[in-house]
């Protein structure tokens, strides 16, 4: 055997090597999303993170470095893979459907990999109903791009509920006319919708001026039936530039 040979037969075995004991070293998770009636739950995203003792990540609970999403297929199942052994939380959003997410509503999934083995889990999600705000804009005074992560916000909506939580709605669209935002609520719950902007002043569906600094508008939500708004910027802000 030539020596060119001889060296890349020790590669090829050290780079299996290498991957049987990465193999070996990981695990996986083989679960299952279901409704609260025991039916399955298709597409829904399932993203994982690897949890941390404070401890070894410098006070922080989870590795960023360790995190990944998959997908459940039509009977509800889902598998992730070649994972470090470790605690995980899991959180799950279903695209255009109304399931809660744990992580946002409840407490994050939480399941344990062990090495060569695969964990199951059955995840089972509760149906909220969406609450949908419109903002009509006629003078274009609000940003015509969607918020990004980074994106200083010149029209926050959310809402409070139970004693001062607070969850903020997505702004998911931008149009010609104006602005949409969306959050997946419980059903059957009471909360206040939170509206804040120190750049422009908004009037109701009625006509009447709406407190930017702040406004706490009560409503009730109930199974089935979607939660909407609409609002529309009547000018910048009292003071604003």
């Amino acid at each position: 055997m030539t020596t060119t040979k001889m060296f890349c037969t020790m590669m090829l075995l050290a780079v299996s090597s290498g991957v049987a004991q990465t193999t070996a070293a990981t695990g996986s998770v083989l679960g299952s999303v279901m409704d609260s009636n025991g039916l399955p739950v298709a597409d829904a995203q399932v993203s994982y993170q690897l949890l941390v003792p404070p401890a070894l990540s410098g006070g922080r609970s989870s590795s960023p470095g360790v995190a990944g999403t998959g997908t459940s297929d039509a009977s509800g199942a889902f598998l992730l893979s070649r994972l470090p052994a470790g605690n995980y939380s899991l959180c799950v959003t279903v695209p255009a459907s109304a399931y809660l997410d744990p992580c946002v509503w409840h407490y994050p999934v939480q399941t344990q990999v062990t090495a060569g083995t695969a964990a199951t889990r059955t995840i089972v999600l509760t149906k909220g109903v969406f609450l949908k705000v419109r903002v009509d804009d006629p003078g274009g005074l609000l940003p015509q791009a969607v918020d990004g992560i980074w994106t200083r916000r010149k029209l926050v909506v959310g809402v409070k509920y139970g004693n001062g939580a607070y969850q903020g709605a997505d702004n998911t669209g931008v149009d010609g006319g104006g602005r949409d935002y969306q959050l997946i609520v419980p059903a059957g719950a009471p909360f206040k919708l939170w509206l804040y902007s120190t750049d422009v002043a908004l009037n109701d569906s009625s006509g009447a001026a709406v407190d930017t600094s702040g406004s706490l508008i009560p409503f009730q939500t109930t199974s089935g039936q979607d939660q909407m708004f609409t609002f529309t910027v009547s000018g910048p802000a009292s003071g604003a530039h």
